[in-house]
């Protein structure tokens, strides 16, 4: 995940459910990588914000339940291995392969509407992250990834330059899988397809009841009605979408639901369905919002779990390098030539 400000409840339903589940999943070793390269591929000048951004993001994740006592939290720039692996990997990637993710041609366009469409506002950097992920999921041998939708096209990159990895020089290193959440893409409260810091349509999960009120009172609810008696239409209506994922009691949405589109004295509207959402909110978030005040006490916690795991991550990845340099013959040149 990249360290860019404070996390919503699209991370939380599209990666930090799904990444909750995995720790709770007996056998299952877990890396959490706190990509904070990937962030100067088009932060650069930013990164005082970057320091700050980590440390809250972690505390995000520990407030809404990872524990560092039982998964590890990696810092990508503290693992050097990183980079030294993107270095082997970008030699297997063909630029046309790597610059037709359809993620990566999506965040481009951003960076140019960003920049004034500026020909050199995208670095080298940026164009290689994706490549950069591959070496993030195959230092630790990953298996399984669980991702966004929007990133899937990313496991299938890294399932393609592994397999050459494989295919060239024999090695048998594991090709991941991705893992989609129930609800890989949250809505945004506008009503468009995706949450997004940038469009302003996000709820925080340390939102105050406050700012879960002002998100949930400005959710689009167009019912498309072309008259006073004609009935509700709740396809695209954003609050009974929330409810449908946040609220547990699917018999009494089915009821709101049904009242909601009859005309008639039984009937409710929009008031009734917001603020019920607002309660079920408020209730998901204000114990993350109490969490986080701990944390925010104790960044000493936070520190400690960083720099520990990074620690043992450079291990990890020490003994695939070694391995992948073996096998290429990238050691020990000229040994060959000593006669015994």
């Amino acid at each position: 995940m990249r360290p860019s400000g404070r996390l919503h409840l699209g991370h939380y339903k599209g990666a930090l459910e799904n990444w909750l589940l995995l720790q709770n999943t007996p056998n299952i070793k877990n890396y959490f990588l706190i990509a904070d390269y990937q962030v100067l591929g088009d932060h650069l000048g930013e990164t005082e914000k970057l320091r700050s951004s980590v440390i809250d993001m972690v505390i995000d994740w520990m407030s809404v339940g990872l524990d560092p006592e039982r998964s590890d939290f990696v810092v990508q720039s503290y693992v050097p291995e990183f980079a030294e692996l993107f270095n082997f990997l970008a030699m297997f990637t063909p630029y046309s392969v790597a610059t037709n993710n359809p993620t990566l041609k999506d965040e481009m366009k951003k960076i140019e509407n960003r920049e004034s469409s500026k020909s050199d506002s995208i670095s080298l950097g940026f164009i290689n992250y994706p490549v950069s992920q591959v070496a993030d999921i195959m230092l630790p041998r990953g298996q399984i990834v669980p991702v966004g939708e929007d990133q899937v096209p990313h496991i299938e990159l890294a399932r393609k330059i592994i397999k050459k990895v494989n295919t060239m020089y024999g090695t048998n290193f594991p090709l991941p899988l991705a893992l989609l959440s129930d609800t890989p893409r949250l809505v945004g409260t506008d009503g468009n397809d995706k949450m997004s810091k940038s469009l302003g349509n996000t709820i925080y999960l340390t939102a105050t009841l406050d700012e879960i009120k002002k998100q949930v009172n400005s959710m689009y609810t167009d019912s498309g009605k072309t008259s006073i008696s004609a009935p509700w239409n709740i396809e695209k209506h954003v609050v009974f979408q929330y409810l449908d994922i946040f609220y547990h009691d699917k018999a009494h949405i089915a009821e709101l639901k049904s009242k909601y589109i009859a005309w008639g004295e039984d009937s409710i509207g929009d008031g009734g369905v917001k603020k019920l959402l607002i309660e079920i909110l408020d209730t998901f978030i204000k114990p993350i919002r109490e969490k986080r005040e701990y944390y925010l006490a104790h960044p000493e916690l936070v520190i400690q779990a960083i720099e520990k795991w990074s620690t043992n991550a450079r291990k990890v990845g020490q003994e695939l390098l070694i391995e992948l340099k073996e096998t290429m013959g990238l050691v020990d040149y000229g040994k060959e030539l000593i006669v015994k």
